[in-house]
């Protein structure tokens, strides 16, 4: 018995035809679907989308009724149970983004679940999400669908070593490593294993060591582009920090200790009230976390500079 893996990216999903769209375009790579489901529904949603290895296009028709969506989404997501009584293979999923499924509709983890919970032994499932405090609501709090369904797993920065190493093979690939030199340790070291970032400045490195441009320091270089791309998206994020909050980053961008007497005195803000800000960004778990040993740190190493910037 082998296995195949489809990612489902619920990124931005509006509606809920958008959402049975995205997973009716997830199985263009996979082998033909026994019962046609994913054909018959994606002609009924008006997308380009069948099983094989023609890319999906995603346009859902807007007229289209809920239920009529609801339904495709039903019977899309038992697409992997005819897979497995057609081939005995298991599926794995990833449904990326999850949490901006509910965006479309509250209730769809439970839909998805209704049909899902069946799988046991035709599909297996991760959610994946980078908003960690509403992925923890959605597996964690009772009224919800998938109460202690999953168990949870937070994925750790991305080792320097292997970072550095895999990332030094695709510029020795292109003939470009030498060019590039200590720039790409030095963007390792900056982002600290961000997966995101490290891959976004790599990007950028790439980019300028490939059209051999003359730059003094190609790692600061690429910094400086990848903020000048994430600017507005700092912005957006400082203009919705509360005061206190923005205390507590500023002060973590600087390598100060937020909760201390210093920060406090500087801002005239008791410490009780800057340990309750730390407190809230480390719950929401998207700006900041805390290291093994209890040390909060920013997440984004591109926001602490943009700070350090400010």
């Amino acid at each position: 018995m082998g296995h195949r893996a489809v990612r489902v990216d619920f990124s931005k999903v509006a509606t809920v035809a958008d959402a049975a769209a995205r997973v009716a375009a997830s199985y263009a790579a996979l082998p033909a679907d026994p019962h046609r489901s994913v054909a018959r529904w994606a002609s009924r949603l008006g997308i380009s989308a069948r099983l094989g290895p023609v890319a999906a296009q995603i346009a859902p028709r807007p007229q289209r009724r809920t239920e009529d969506a609801r339904a495709a989404l039903l019977e899309l997501l038992d697409v992997p149970q005819a897979l497995a009584e057609s081939d005995g293979d298991l599926t794995i999923f990833c449904f990326d983004e999850f949490q901006d499924l509910l965006v479309a509709d509250d209730a769809l983890d439970g839909l998805v679940r209704s049909v899902i919970q069946h799988h046991g032994g035709t599909a297996a499932y991760v959610f994946a999400g980078s908003q960690p405090s509403l992925m923890r609501a959605l597996f964690s709090e009772r009224e919800r669908p998938f109460y202690g369904q999953a168990r949870p797993l937070e994925l750790p920065p991305l080792p320097p070593d292997e970072a550095a190493r895999d990332i030094g093979r695709l510029f020795e690939a292109d003939g470009l490593l030498e060019r590039a030199g200590a720039a790409v340790d030095d963007l390792i070291a900056f982002t600290a294993g961000h997966p995101q970032r490290t891959i976004l400045l790599a990007h950028h490195l790439y980019e300028m060591v490939d059209a051999d441009e003359p730059v003094d320091d190609p790692a600061l270089e690429a910094i400086e582009r990848g903020l000048r791309e994430t600017h507005d998206a700092h912005q957006a994020l400082w203009d919705a920090l509360p005061r206190v909050e923005r205390i507590v980053c500023v002060a973590l961008a600087d390598g100060q200790a937020p909760t201390g007497t210093r920060v406090a005195d500087e801002h005239r803000v008791p410490r009780s009230t800057l340990q309750d800000a730390l407190e809230r960004l480390v719950s929401d778990g998207r700006q900041v976390q805390r290291r093994a040993d209890g040390t909060p740190y920013l997440i984004d190493p591109l926001f602490a500079e943009w700070l350090r910037r400010r």
